[in-house]
């Protein structure tokens, strides 16, 4: 790259999508600084050690979408993938999610405990088997965001364009259909499924208000998932060595408490200022708003500026999450012949009802004038009738555990706003105890009775947890809620846009900068937001 042409850029956040975005700009040449408040990179893709396991501090593991093994194969990482194979459990009934034909077995699942719903049921599997071929269109290439480089290198340009080509013609119908199921998964499905415990089952793991199209692609994701030998955070760690070796700087325990875009400034923690000639807001949208100064900014641009300030900060996130920690005294032979190492599990039938809607409600709305004793009562069928997200990395990687021993990562959804409530009554630890207590209840009297007395430690993360670790707005995991108004773009043509702001030399990225958001597209608007520079 020619001097003149060197940029000096600072990305802010060293979470999946700041990584993405410094490695990139690092490897074209630019003078790259990157700043992360923890000690480490990673934000929510993240594995740390725990009395000698390893666990995951956020996502359990990686969907591929297209993107993260051509970006591993891309940089050149040393990452060696694992399979993560997926499991679904209602009571005593367990299914290995094997390939496609699983969906079939799924199915006699769900006829074996609602046989009063079979119409229903088959009309669900319609449904999801369609997705699953629009799935396999969306994600029937390697996203050519990281796969080009690859393509060229091999001189197989020519070669796959037709291939390109044609995939384009079936995304764009792919597309229609993700239009035409954006409704919220639970009123679309409540269109064919009239049993309540049914439809609970379906989509309580998803977040409220989730578009039916992305809700009912599950199946297809399930197949998707992979690994990171190490951990999901071998995959940041990494990125972050790479972008050292590109020769960009990461200053870690280091964040940024103001923006001064007349200046082309940013002020540290540490109250040192840094110049930039470009930079990427890759954490949390609210804390950028509420840091950045107008001062001397012509009143055109702080009225866009206060206008889309002003969509963000009313805005809401989605639901977090709940998770207990546990460190089991038996050797992961025993767990392994219940399920694979990533494991959603519903320990009862029924469904979680109203705990999720009015009576959660009525507790956050009136909480002031709600009894302790009945946000108890509430907590406890909240738990008991909830679906699991349990992931074992020792199944997975048995370098993850000590000998003989195995982790578990028990979590489900959460809402920020009732724990933030509790915890300013001043009986927050009270409650982590108690959810916590009634997790390890179900599982001893469920799938895992042989744990009874072999619990080497236990812990609990909240959102309040997530919200003070990853400084995420409401503890969130996902970004924007899907209930309210999302205040950035959506819609896959709407990518690129996103990571724009009012400031023409200021972008943003992460799962605050688009919506619907996970890791595929964290990473997709970090190397949309490099490629602008």
């Amino acid at each position: 790259m020619l001097k003149k042409q060197r940029k000096k850029v600072i990305i802010v956040g060293g979470g999946i999508s700041g990584l993405t975005a410094s490695v990139y700009l690092a490897r074209k040449g630019h003078n790259v600084t990157l700043f992360e408040k923890n000690e480490k990179c990673g934000g929510l893709v993240n594995t740390f050690e725990y009395n000698g396991f390893k666990l995951e501090g956020g996502a359990r593991a990686l969907v591929n979408a297209g993107v993260i093994i051509p970006m591993i194969e891309d940089l050149g990482l040393d990452i060696e993938i694992l399979k993560n194979p997926i499991t679904i459990g209602i009571e005593d009934k367990i299914l290995r999610v094997n390939g496609v034909e699983s969906l079939e077995e799924y199915a006699k699942i769900l006829e074996d405990i609602y046989p009063e719903a079979n119409k229903e049921i088959d009309e669900l599997i319609y449904v999801e088997k369609e997705i699953l071929e629009y799935m396999k269109i969306l994600y029937g290439v390697d996203n050519p965001l990281f796969s080009f480089n690859k393509i060229k290198e091999e001189g197989k340009l020519l070669e796959m364009m037709p291939r390109y080509l044609i995939w384009f013609f079936k995304f764009l119908k792919t597309i229609k259909k993700i239009n035409e199921l954006n409704d919220p998964v639970e009123d679309y499905i409540s269109k064919f499924i009239k049993n309540a415990s049914l439809k609970d089952i379906v989509i309580q793991h998803f977040f409220r208000g989730t578009p039916s199209f992305f809700a009912l692609s599950y199946f297809y994701l399930y197949l998707d998932y992979i690994y990171p030998k190490g951990g999901v955070g071998t995959f940041t760690q990494k990125l972050a060595e790479k972008i050292t070796e590109y020769g960009g700087k990461i200053f870690t325990n280091t964040s940024v408490v103001k923006i001064i875009p007349s200046k082309n400034m940013v002020i540290d923690n540490k109250g040192n200022s840094h110049n930039y000639d470009e930079l990427i807001w890759a954490t949390d949208l609210k804390t950028f708003y509420k840091i950045l100064d107008e001062t001397n900014l012509p009143n055109y641009l702080v009225n866009k500026i206060e206008k889309e300030k002003n969509k963000v900060m009313k805005a809401r996130s989605a639901e977090s999450v709940l998770t207990v920690y546990l460190g089991i005294d038996e050797p992961s032979d025993s767990f392994e012949k219940i399920s694979t190492g990533h494991f959603f599990y519903t320990p009862k039938r029924n469904g979680i009802g109203e705990f999720n809607k009015s009576w959660l409600k009525r507790i956050i709305e009136n909480y002031e004038n709600t009894s302790k004793e009945e946000i108890l009562k509430w907590l406890e069928g909240f738990i008991n009738y909830n679906t699991y997200e349990i992931s074992i990395p020792v199944l997975r990687d048995k370098s993850m555990a000590p000998e003989g021993k195995t982790g578990l990562i028990v979590s489900f959804l959460m809402d920020y706003a009732l724990v933030k409530k509790i915890s300013e009554d001043g009986w927050y630890n009270e409650f982590k105890e108690y959810a916590q207590d009634i997790i390890i209840k179900n599982l001893k009297e469920s799938i895992y009775p042989f744990i009874e007395n072999k619990i080497i430690f236990k812990f609990t993360s909240t959102p309040l947890t997530l919200e003070k670790m990853y400084e995420t707005s409401e503890g969130s995991i996902v970004g924007w809620s899907f209930e309210d108004e999302i205040p950035v773009p959506s819609g896959i043509f709407n990518m690129k846009k996103s990571v724009k702001t009012p400031l023409k030399n200021i972008y943003k990225a992460g799962k605050w900068a688009y919506s619907p958001a996970g890791v595929p597209t964290a990473i997709i608007t970090g190397k949309l937001a490099a490629d602008m520079i």
